[in-house]
């Protein structure tokens, strides 16, 4: 090969190297550049898609806050329901409501303790007031009538008792104790409670020769 077509080759092979050189930088450049156009698109549509995902948790979680705190609410109104009593029972002053379930009685209690009053209903005998610390007596004849407590005997450990007091606290009792015993045996009236809210049911037996207790615990 002439030495002028030697150096022309080498002239065009320089110019075809730096060339292709100059195009692998810029198309490297406009490949990297689009990975990086990509690549915040895509950073872009996951911080959205975050976001949006962030908006739905919240936007699920305030129902269900608000639920919590409606059913604590109602958990709450649960424990401490109300009912407006009567204050007076065929002329005599009440202090309380009695229910029990399981022998469906459901009476009032007067809030004095006489023989004409235990002829009208049961009464509060002995003890403080309902549905407080101590432990609330209540008397009542063994008469077979609805108001009466003719079916205490029935009852047994486990039982459930209702006492509703005037300001409409309805509380609920479960029964702990039922016992027959003497009537000069005077321990069940005993307001030792250790701050436990307690409440005393007493009658007599079918021939009254003996006491039928019920004592029951604040649920």
């Amino acid at each position: 090969m002439k030495t002028k077509d030697r150096k022309k080759y080498i002239f065009i092979t320089i110019i075809v190297v730096i060339l292709a050189i100059a195009i692998f930088f810029f198309s490297n450049r406009y490949i990297l550049k689009s990975v990086d156009i990509n690549k915040r698109k895509i950073n872009k549509k996951i911080e959205t898609s975050l976001t949006s995902t962030e908006n739905i948790i919240n936007d699920n979680q305030s129902p269900v806050a608000n639920n919590l705190v409606t059913d604590m609410t109602q958990n709450e109104n649960a424990n401490n329901e109300k009912e407006e009593i009567l204050t007076t029972y065929k002329g005599y002053p009440v202090i309380a409501k009695l229910e029990v379930p399981k022998i469906e009685l459901e009476t009032y209690v007067i809030s004095e303790y006489s023989e004409k009053a235990l002829g009208v209903s049961v009464t509060k005998f002995y003890g403080g007031n309902p549905n407080e610390i101590g432990n609330f007596c209540i008397a009542g004849h063994n008469y077979i009538t609805k108001n009466m407590f003719h079916d205490l005997k029935n009852l047994s450990n486990g039982d459930e008792i209702i006492l509703t007091d005037l300001n409409g606290n309805k509380v609920r009792y479960v029964v702990y104790l039922v016992e027959t015993v003497n009537p000069n045996e005077t321990n069940c009236l005993s307001q030792k409670t250790n701050g436990k809210v307690e409440v005393t049911l007493i009658t007599c037996t079918t021939d009254s020769s003996k006491r039928i207790i019920v004592k029951a615990e604040k649920n």
